[in-house]
Formats: structure tokens, sequence, C-alpha cells
């Protein structure tokens, strides 16, 4: 039984026959799709880790002490373990500046390497009753605690325990709740209510280890979220706190975060940058590629001609080479990118030092099929030149 020559036969008969130039090509397509996807997640999970560090914040304002901004900068962003510290009272005083909805203070505990974990771990302070942000990432509810000998201990969620267990100082501690990921340096982060933490150092000191701080959680604090009444504009409310209060930094969440990105914007650029000049360089590959190869077809373009086949099925033929190569090299390069950046996704985290919140199924979806498309696209108008030049071929002369 013979078989029907159809246009999607005779462009696979001729991607089978060139194997070596097929490859060539696939690689080709799939490298320039596999950067175009890594840009897109990459860039997407990046923002959306500075989105995470805006939530995680949960507050308008937040007071350091003067000149430790920087420091504040590092535990939002890779949870860098640091350590400052001012005058729990200024707590009491910015509570009752006008504009002011909320204040929740926050202390930090920075243990040294050979005192607890494989590594300088950082311990958050923070106070139940007044708390309106660690509890609220927490991934189920946690009430407050009923007595100082209740712990309250919540781990980052790329905190390591064991059986919902950390171990401090050969001391076990209950972990109450895990927090969700943000993907900020918060995921890295031990919170424990202020008498646990208190405890943590008591014990500490007394088996003869040591931190960096001094565990002082009575009278002094790292930081003071404020929240802010509806309605209230930022600038007036700092402007109040720095007339109350002296010798420290008030932060605006907002200007933070922004402040953040403009300083990464460069590196986004490049990013964008560097995937359309591989599509381009793809392109332009391709485009001579093809050329090269319909000259080598000629005869084979005047045959199909003189047996009946019009210009339109010779450009048919053409272009559908070239989506069969765009359609693999783009589901290849997709696939292998997926295979590197989804499971070493805390990895790259880490080696970027940016925060970093992997992008959802539904956005990896897109991606894919705007990556496929653009690809496929590509490879399409790179051939359109070799389909116009098949077009204008005298038949008897390519026989010859």
């Amino acid at each position: 039984m013979e078989k029907t020559i159809t246009v999607k036969s005779l462009a696979l008969s001729n991607i089978k026959k060139k194997p070596y130039r097929t490859a060539a090509l696939t690689i080709l397509v799939a490298l320039a799709s596999g950067v175009l996807f890594g840009t897109l997640l990459l860039t997407a999970s990046i923002k959306g880790g500075f989105s995470g560090i805006k939530n995680r914040i949960g507050a308008d304002l937040m007071i350091v002490p003067e000149g430790y901004e920087a420091q504040a900068e590092s535990v939002l962003l890779s949870g860098e373990p640091v350590y400052f510290y001012m005058d729990r009272s200024i707590e009491e005083t910015v509570r009752g500046i006008q504009g002011v909805e909320a204040v929740s203070s926050q202390f930090y505990l920075t243990s040294l390497s050979e005192s607890c974990c494989d590594f300088p771990i950082q311990i958050i302070g923070f106070d139940p009753e007044t708390d309106f942000i660690v509890r609220s990432w927490s991934r189920k509810k946690v009430k407050s605690s009923g007595t100082d000998d209740e712990e309250l201990i919540l781990a980052g969620s790329n905190i390591t325990t064991e059986k919902n267990n950390v171990r401090f100082f050969e001391h076990t501690h209950n972990v109450s709740a895990r927090l969700a990921k943000s993907g900020t340096g918060m995921d890295n982060v031990i919170y424990a209510d202020i008498n646990s933490l208190q405890n943590i150092f008591d014990d500490a000191k007394e088996k003869g280890f040591g931190f960096i701080s001094d565990g002082d959680t009575k009278s002094k604090t790292s930081v003071i979220f404020v929240k802010l009444a509806q309605g209230v504009k930022p600038d007036s409310t700092v402007a109040r706190i720095k007339g109350a209060v002296s010798g420290i930094q008030v932060i605006q969440s907002d200007k933070f975060v922004s402040g953040l990105m403009d300083s990464i914007s460069s590196f986004m650029i490049f990013l964008y940058a560097g995937s359309i000049i591989v599509v381009l360089i793809t392109v332009l590959t391709l485009s001579i590629v093809f050329n090269l190869s319909i000259n080598e077809r000629l005869r084979e373009f005047s045959i199909l001609r003189v047996l009946g086949a019009d210009f339109k099925k010779l450009r048919s033929i053409v272009f559908t080479e070239a989506g069969f190569i765009g359609s693999l090299g783009a589901v290849l390069g997709i696939f292998l990118s997926a295979l590197i950046l989804l499971p070493f996704n805390i990895l790259i985290s880490e080696k970027l030092n940016m925060p970093f919140v992997l992008s959802g199924a539904g956005q990896l979806v897109l991606f894919a099929l705007v990556t496929f498309a653009v690809l496929v696209s590509a490879c399409l108008v790179a051939s359109v030149s070799g389909a116009l030049k098949v077009s204008k071929h005298e038949v008897y002369h390519g026989i010859k």
C-alpha cells in the first residue's frame, strides 16, 4: 500500500536525512530556549522574593539603632546573623506617638557556630502579646504562651528539625510551628518568645557556651516594627518619631523594598538583554543555515514543482521543517532549564544572595508556553528568507 506524500512527511523525511544538521540546530534552539525560560523564571522568582520581604515585614515602619540599616537589610535578605541594640523604652515612646496603631519589637540573639549548630544561626525573640508579624506567617494557628514555662518557638522554612525539635546547647526545644516560605532571609531564622529566648541564653551561659550578643532582653531590643493607622502618611509619622527619640533610624518599608528593587534592576536588565541577544543570534544562525540548506535542495524543489506542487506547498515544507526543529529544541531547552533550576532553587538563591520565591505551577506553565511560542516563531522567521528563495526559483533551471 503506497503512502500519501504530504508536506509533513516530506519535512520529516528531510529532517531525518540530515541528522547532524538537525541535531546542531536543535541544540542551538534548546540553548536559546533554556536561557529564555531560565531568565523568565529567575526574574519572576526574584520579584516574588522582594514581594515576600514586603509581606513578611508586615509593618509600615522599622526602627533600628542609627547606622544599622545595612545590618537589618542583611537579616531580611539572607538571614545573616547580626546583633545591634537600643533601649527598649523606645517602644513605649513610639506607641504613644500620633498615627501609630500597633508596635512590636524583636531581639536579635546570634549564636556562635561552635556553640549550637553546624553554622551560626540567628535567633530572634518576639513578644507574642504585641506581635502582628511573625505568627501571621505560621503554617498553623499558634496561641500565645500561657505561662512563663511554656515555650513558643517558630522555625523558618529552611531550618532543619529532627522530629519537630531543635537542639540548642545540649537542650532540646519543641518547635511550635513552621513558618511559610517567604524566599527571604527570614526562612533561615528561628523565632522564640522573649521568655524562651532568655531561657536559651541562661541555659547556654550555665553550660559555658557563649553568644556574640549579651542576652539582655529586659532592657534592650534590636528592631521595632510600627503599623500605622489607616490613612496616616508615613513621612509625617517618621518626623514625629525622630523628634521624640534620638539615636535611631526609621526605615519606611515601601521605600526600603523599592530601594532594593532599584539596586538589582541592572542585574535583571542584564538577564533580559542576554536572553534577547541569544534569541537574535539563534534567529540569525538559523536563517543562514536554512538558506544554505535551500541552495543544496533547489533540484529537489524543482522536481516537486514539476510533479505538481505549487509554490505555496513548497513554502509550507520549509516552514514545517523549521517548526519541527523549533518545537523539538524549545521543549528540550525548557526541560533542561527546569531540570537545573527547580531542584536547586535554594542553592541558586544562596549564591545570588537575593530574596527568591520559586514561581508556582501556573507561572511555570505560562513561562514554558511563552518560551515555546517565542522560539518556534523565531525559527519560522529564520526560515522566511529560504521560503522566499524557493518561491522565486526558476523550475527548469533547477532541474538542469
